[in-house]
């Protein structure tokens, strides 16, 4: 099928009414005119949208629901014949082959024919009191409008489901949603648009609807996470934008590399594991004593410069510092001993002849403070040149070393990469480590968080803006794991190093929440609970690990043909 190149698609924000479906059916009709006048191909409409949401009881959402050729699914077919359109809506369905109610996702073509169903696999709490969890797994399908994909709400909480229909070769996902927080519509829709260098066309509801305040946040968002579109806060109505599918099938990052070229899949092997089987499963029944869970993270933002030639000698100084200042866990910047961002072969030769006076140092102060210290170096071991975290522990041993497994594209020629994400044990707590380029593949911390870690240190060289703004509150969030992002001062987006709690921060806005200081040598800390890195709970019933559905991540784990 040839797609069209070009098109705009629509995204409605308006609020069903509960048990009244004339009533949704008009909102259906009256919507879709006005997504028509502003030339829109695609329409996408919000979750449930032909009942509402808030339910009495299980048997009041089932009384409610319709099979998928019911009036309102009729109404959303003949709409797309006549207007020759595409149109998305959530959609409560009763499954009476399976007797089972799901919510679901609808999309109808042009000649009004049923192209895809989707049902939510990463259900709510409220959810989980009247809906089956989806049997659809993550299905994709080739329109004129070109490879589109559908998910719903909180699904988009999951990186996996979003990673699955973009490793698909879904250009556009289609996300119908009851967003109550708007961190979901805010952090996590460019998030997940620009993971996987796709658009984004999510629809939500604004108002009241019993105890449930809806506040917006339909939005169109381009693979590179930024928002083209946004119907306003507590409005109804219709936003439209130019969909440029050659966008989405462009999947270098902006600042170089690839999203799915450069991706490591022998190293994710743990995603398609179920949680029992899993590190994380075995261990967060083990109790913890509160007194003893208490801990100091800190970033340490000071590495080797080029008025300095000292190897990284003066930035393990704030390292000690930080070690004075009671720090559990220090973590410093990637290529600390190099005195550039990006080292060259014969640079980082340079670097890796100064490596073991540097772990000597580091060591002792590990010892003296009684801290972890994540050291980034290059390293020469054996004929292999690569770019290691040595871990130091609290008694100054190398607890081992991470070696990174996603090399920067102009470090390939020269650096070694590794296999597999390793988790260290410390006295304060289970530590994982991201270096540099890893920390751009969602996989890498979901790896870590399956393989128990409490803490993820993340020595990096951020390239854009959007690194820090989409990528790093999503690690912390999406694991429910403390992440220490460390970042260069010389690097293309410099300095901005932070701590991220499990539970994120309060406002989706990082750079109002956590301030980009750019000044070297700075220690970034941050008091942390690990009881709070040892349950997955995001909210009650709806946990981050063990609610994943496994058997549905085929695509993530499966070797890339090229």
């Amino acid at each position: 099928m040839t797609s069209r190149q070009t098109y705009r698609a629509a995204v409605v924000q308006t609020l069903a009414v509960l048990g009244d479906l004339d009533t949704n059916i008009r909102l259906l009709r009256e919507y879709t005119g006005e997504a028509v006048r502003q030339g829109a191909s695609l329409v996408v409409f919000p979750e449930c949208m032909n009942t509402g949401y808030l339910f009495d009881s299980v048997e009041h959402c089932r009384a409610l629901a319709e099979p998928v050729d019911g009036r309102f699914a009729q109404a959303m077919s003949e709409l797309a014949r006549r207007h020759g359109i595409h149109i998305a809506s959530g959609f409560t369905e009763l499954d009476r082959d399976e007797n089972k109610v799901f919510n679901s996702g609808l999309l109808f073509d042009a000649r009004g024919e049923l192209v895809l169903q989707y049902q939510k696999q990463f259900l709510a709490t409220h959810d989980q009191n009247w809906f089956e969890v989806g049997e659809r797994g993550c299905p994709v399908v080739e329109t004129e409008l070109g490879r589109l994909g559908l998910l719903i709400c909180f699904d988009g909480r999951i990186p996996e489901i979003a990673r699955c229909l973009a490793l698909s070769g879904a250009d556009v996902i289609v996300d119908m949603a009851n967003f109550f927080a708007m961190d979901q519509a805010e952090m996590w829709v460019p998030a997940r648009a620009y993971e996987n260098g796709v658009w984004f066309v999510a629809a939500t509801k604004a108002g009241v609807e019993r105890s449930i305040y809806y506040p917006g946040g339909s939005m169109i968002v381009a693979p590179d996470g930024d928002v083209r579109a946004r119907v306003p806060y507590d409005v109804h109505g219709v936003v439209s934008a130019e969909i440029v599918l050659g966008d989405a099938r462009r999947k270098d990052w902006p600042s170089g590399g690839q999203r799915f070229a450069d991706r490591r899949p022998g190293a994710y092997a743990a995603l398609s594991r179920r949680f029992d089987e899993t590190d994380a499963g075995r261990r967060l029944a083990t109790p913890l004593v509160p007194e003893r869970s208490l801990g100091k993270l800190a970033a340490v933002q000071a590495h080797a410069t080029s008025g300095a030639p000292d190897h990284g000698l003066a930035a393990l100084e704030m390292a000690s510092h930080a070690g004075k200042l009671g720090v559990d866990i220090v973590v410093l910047p990637q290529f600390v001993s190099s005195a550039t961002w990006s080292p060259a072969g014969v640079d980082a030769e340079a670097d890796a002849r100064h490596a073991p006076e540097c772990i000597r140092r580091a060591s002792e102060i590990a010892r003296e403070y009684q801290c972890v210290v994540v050291l980034p170096l290059l390293e020469r071991q054996g004929s292999e040149l690569s770019s290691n975290a040595v871990v130091l522990g609290a008694d100054g041993a190398v607890l081992g070393r991470q070696r990174q497994v996603h090399v920067e594209p102009e470090m390939r020629a020269f650096c070694a990469a590794g296999n597999e994400f390793t988790v260290f044990d410390t006295p304060y707590g289970r530590l994982g480590v991201l270096l540099g380029y890893d920390g751009m593949f969602p996989e890498s911390a979901r790896a870590l968080a399956l393989a128990g870690a409490d803490v993820i240190a993340w020595p990096c060289t951020l390239r854009h803006p959007r690194d820090r703004a989409l990528l790093a509150v999503p690690k912390a969030e999406d694991n429910r794991v403390y992440v220490v992002c460390a970042n260069r001062t010389d690097a293309p987006y410099p300095g901005g190093s932070f701590v991220i709690p499990p539970s994120g921060f309060p406002h989706w806005e990082v750079d109002r929440e956590a301030p980009p200081v750019r000044r070297h040598g700075a220690v970034m800390p941050m008091h942390a609970n690990l009881a709070l890195s040892r349950q997955k709970y995001m909210i009650p019933k709806v946990d981050m690990l063990r609610n994943r559905i496994t058997s549905t991540y085929g695509p993530i784990v499966a070797t890339p043909t090229r």
